[in-house]
């Protein structure tokens, strides 16, 4: 899994690009989210942003990949782990994460910014995002000899699927839709246990 890079100090201009473009990309109104927005609210040139980040894309991808580490790490599981309480475990807190209204909201302005810059659509996939870290979780050695799995990135998207269900795109469509906690964590369950039944050796 790639490391992310270590936060910037917060004093640093680094750090109040992000925290501008943070207000203003996530936190206003899509028309408003754009790079004189974010010098103003950062109280700086433009010229000081692109020499922090070369593009509107770049800064895009700088909070994509902030979201995703403000989840923490997701650990392997270990020898003695009970791998069906641990996959459970692991798909309630990214399922919880991914679909907070934070997070949707990141998802909301990265769709309305594709037409713009269509190279959003590769540079959103980098290590640490729901169906990658989930994909290297299948893939670890302890996983794997107690269930084949042939494509972990398949599964893994699979699995993210069934928690989601019909709600994506309520939830990227009306800003005050929410997943609630209980229904992540029955779907969570059922989805584990239809999974790993059908994958057991």
């Amino acid at each position: 899994m790639q490391v992310l890079e270590e936060a910037a100090p917060l004093d640093s201009p680094r750090e109040r690009i992000l925290a501008a473009a943070r207000k203003i990309f996530l936190d206003g109104p899509p028309e408003q989210a754009t790079m004189d927005a974010v010098a103003h609210q950062a109280g700086m040139s433009k010229k000081t942003i692109y020499r922090e980040f070369k593009s509107q894309v770049e800064l895009l991808t700088a909070l994509l990949i902030e979201n995703a580490a403000d989840m923490g790490p997701v650990l392997p599981p270990g020898a003695n782990d009970d791998i069906e309480l641990e996959l459970y475990g692991v798909l309630v807190r990214m399922v919880t994460h991914f679909t907070s209204p934070r997070s949707m909201a990141l998802a909301r302005l990265i769709i309305s910014e594709v037409r713009r810059y269509p190279e959003l659509m590769s540079a959103t996939k980098p290590k640490g995002f729901p169906r990658e870290l989930l994909a290297d979780w299948l893939a670890a050695p302890v996983v794997r000899a107690k269930f084949q799995i042939e494509d972990p990135d398949d599964a893994a998207a699979m699995l993210f699927g069934m928690v989601m269900q019909d709600s994506g795109f309520k939830l990227l469509v009306l800003n005050t839709a929410t997943l609630p906690q209980h229904l992540i964590e029955a779907r969570a369950r059922r989805a584990v246990q239809i999974f790993l039944r059908g994958v057991r050796k």
